[in-house]
């Protein structure tokens, strides 16, 4: 008996629009190949046999490995998830949680749960099976000396060539809390700022004299002299600006926010600007070349914004969208090219990029503060941007790329209560976040250290740490 000859062998490369059907017309051929090969030669029926199965194979081996194209292909060009967007189903989105591509399984809209989150609305995307090429991850039960002590220490990548290649360049520095000052606040502390050299510090609170300054030498914070005129009630916000030359307190009676100038560690009081802010000042900020004065408090418009020529200071025209209720926290970006103001509803920070003297509202953050926002800080480089808030974890921080925003993971010590206000150094060594429990302010210190030849570890077994799965307590 002759044996029949394949008509068409399946090639997804050289004939992709034709795989299907080829495939089809292969698979319908075989039964006739085999039993011509059983009847004519019984002694090549193994090795027949084997030849089958081996092409068999080949194929679902193709087709795998068109299946992970696909996928892999969907995956590259998935865009970020924004919260209470409209998809419809079989719409891809990465998460900006973890970066991982998911697809719509239901048309939907306004839901603000990430998809990593949500098995209602979307499922993650894989490839169907695995093939020559793909990339596979799976946990990985590492020994010493391939896992790390959690102990916050810095480790050099080169010990640990086999986990510097599953993990990459990593960028963490964990906070590390100093000591509280000598003397510190008479109240709860609701608002802070460095000036930009990093030598002083303005903290706004409860109780006379409503604002405490410090003076800093090394990691030591020293209390000045209170200002001879004070803020006229409690001190809900504080800002410097860049040259250090002026420091803004938002505070809750008329004038709503006292301007004073510094010479030396002697802080003078200007007099009011002419149009105040309509309601209780909570937040202050100035922008970075001192221009501008912005100003979160109660009442609409919620935020003021003032342009300074000299010791004067003008109140600018009204962002055409406002924040949606009380503005708390006020803070710009070194490049005055960001705006953000904490408020007490949602979506509890609003960010604005300016243009001259026109401030314009950006979409919100796809992972937002959990509760209300009280107060509001950029890093120098305008990288990060550290938002103080109600419920924990009383601080979110978020990375910049572009106009986006992306929540950073939570600090290993939290503040101990409700955070109502923070700050950077000028250098970003220095976090400080003041809240209203005992002892009122907490500072954070980032462990400088080269990610590029180092391991920086974190002390928290909690903490969703790139090198979560490769670390254990000492």
């Amino acid at each position: 008996m002759t044996i029949p000859v394949i008509s068409q062998v399946p090639n997804s490369i050289t004939s992709p629009s034709t795989f299907n059907s080829d495939m089809d017309s292969f698979l319908s051929e075989l039964p006739s190949i085999i039993e011509a090969m059983n009847t004519d030669n019984p002694a090549a029926v193994a090795a027949g046999t084997a030849s089958v199965a081996s092409a068999a194979a080949a194929a679902a081996s193709v087709t795998a490995a068109a299946a992970s194209v696909i996928a892999a292909d969907a995956t590259a060009n998935a865009v970020l998830w924004v919260s209470a967007g409209s998809y419809t189903a079989g719409q891809n989105r990465y998460s900006p949680i973890n970066y991982l591509t998911y697809r719509a399984i239901t048309t939907h809209s306004g839901e603000t749960t990430d998809p990593s989150l949500d098995a209602t609305n979307w499922t993650a995307v894989f490839p169907s099976s695995s093939a020559i090429g793909d990339t596979l991850t799976t946990a990985v039960a590492l020994s010493a000396p391939e896992w790390l002590p959690r102990d916050g220490a810095v480790y050099l990548q080169s010990s640990y060539p086999d986990l510097f290649g599953l993990l990459g360049l990593l960028k963490f520095n964990p906070p590390e809390k100093l000591s509280n000052p000598a003397a510190l606040p008479t109240g709860t502390g609701y608002g802070a700022a460095f000036s930009a050299d990093g030598t002083y510090l303005a903290v706004g609170h409860a109780t006379s004299p409503f604002l405490t300054i410090y003076k800093r030498s090394g990691d030591v914070f020293t209390k000045l002299t209170n200002p001879a005129a004070l803020p006229a009630g409690v001190g809900f916000g504080a800002a410097f600006s860049t040259d250090g030359t002026y420091l803004a307190v938002a505070h809750n009676t008329s004038p709503f926010v006292t301007i004073y100038k510094r010479s030396g560690d002697v802080f003078t009081k200007l007099t009011n600007p002419a149009a105040l802010p309509t309601g209780t000042g909570y937040g202050a900020a100035f922008s970075t070349d001192g221009t501008y004065l912005a100003v979160g408090h109660a009442t609409s418009p919620f935020l003021t914004i003032y342009k300074r020529s000299g010791d004067v200071f003008t109140k600018l025209t009204n962002p055409a969208a406002l924040p949606t209720s009380n503005g708390y926290g006020t803070a710009f970006s070194t490049d005055g090219t960001y705006l953000a103001v904490a408020h007490n509803t949602s979506p509890f920070v609003t960010i604005y990029k300016r243009s001259g003297d026109v401030f314009t509202k950006l979409t919100n953050p796809a992972a937002l503060p959990t509760g209300i926002g009280r107060g509001a800080a950029f890093s120098t480089d305008g990288t990060y941007l550290a938002v103080a808030h109600n419920t924990s974890p009383f601080v979110t921080i978020y990375s910049r790329s572009g106009d986006v925003f992306t929540k950073l993971t939570n600090p290993a010590a939290l503040p101990t209560g409700i955070g109502y206000g923070t700050a950077f150094s000028a250098d970003g060594t220095y976090l400080s976040v003041a809240h209203d429990a005992s002892p009122f302010i907490a500072i954070y210190k980032a462990t400088a250290y080269d990610s590029s030849t180092q391991f920086q570890v974190t002390t928290s077994p909690d903490v969703l740490h790139p090198l979560k799965s490769f670390i254990k307590a000492t």
